[in-house]
């Protein structure tokens, strides 16, 4: 979801902990991130990967997603005798890409779908993710468009033991590889993942503190380096740097609720 109306800063103050790359025995969240060497910058769009863009229409029994090369098309289903936040569900999602034509029935799930409320095609036009609503909370859906199966990532991380996974909330594909970075979690927690489709495997990062929330995730054109903006404690925000050589993670910077818009203005 992305904040408008807001007068974007030309300048943000940047904050460096320096040579500090913890795992969680090494970090707690007491530990402040105060040892700040103060210098001014902004905002470089160049750092990041060039996100392509999906448009959202909403017609007559259908919301659609469409991209340069691939189209999301969520059919609905109205119900009788439910509640009012589910008359409306998704019933099928068509996938096409191309000449490829691939059809999800959402009966198939196990949970209703409400909306999508975003779609990210894989550097390789291999892999489309979905973000769909529910009752509580959200799934992610990867659909390989050339087969049309298809993983739902919250199914995934119970498969491995994984607890909490109510909703994804942020999440952006790699621009080297069919791999998606991601977050999980609930109301009172955030967890970061990466996800490897050709392997099917989760590799979890290692948590600085106790994220509640995280808004945003981007990745370098370089595809070895990945921010993310994560809360903790309540209403204070931090940019965090995860390098994939060294799997380690360091804090970057505290930015306050208007610097959200520099960042969030490079996502999908």
């Amino acid at each position: 979801m992305k904040y408008t109306n807001v007068l974007l800063s030309c300048v943000i103050v940047l904050g460096s902990l320096g040579a500090l790359s913890t795992a969680p025995s090494s970090f707690h969240p007491s530990d402040k991130i105060a040892h700040i060497a103060a210098k001014s910058t902004s905002v470089n769009s160049s750092t990041y990967q060039s996100i392509p863009k999906f448009n959202k229409t909403i017609g007559l029994n259908k919301i659609v997603w469409k991209g340069d090369n691939s189209t999301i098309t969520a059919n609905i289903l109205k119900q009788d005798a439910v509640a009012h936040f589910e008359q409306n569900i998704i019933d099928t999602i068509v996938v096409a890409h191309g000449k490829e034509k691939h059809i999800l029935h959402t009966g198939d799930f196990g949970v209703k779908l409400l909306d999508i409320t975003s779609v990210a095609e894989s550097p390789s036009n291999g892999w489309i993710a979905i973000r769909a609503e529910k009752s509580a909370g959200s799934n992610l859906i990867l659909v390989n468009v050339k087969t049309g199966e298809y993983t739902i990532l919250n199914e995934r991380l119970e498969q491995a033991g994984k607890q909490d996974v109510e909703t994804i909330s942020s999440y952006n594909w790699s621009p080297k590889e069919d791999i998606i970075a991601f977050s999980y979690g609930n109301t009172e927690k955030s967890i970061l993942a990466i996800y490897d489709t050709k392997k099917d495997r989760l590799v979890h990062l290692p948590r600085a503190t106790n994220y509640i929330s995280t808004g945003l995730i981007l990745w370098h054109k370089n595809g070895k380096n990945m921010d993310y903006i994560s809360e903790y404690p309540s209403d204070q925000w931090i940019l965090f740097r995860y390098n994939t050589a060294s799997k380690k993670v360091k804090p970057v910077k505290k930015i306050s609720q208007n610097e959200f818009q520099q960042w969030f203005k490079l996502d999908k």
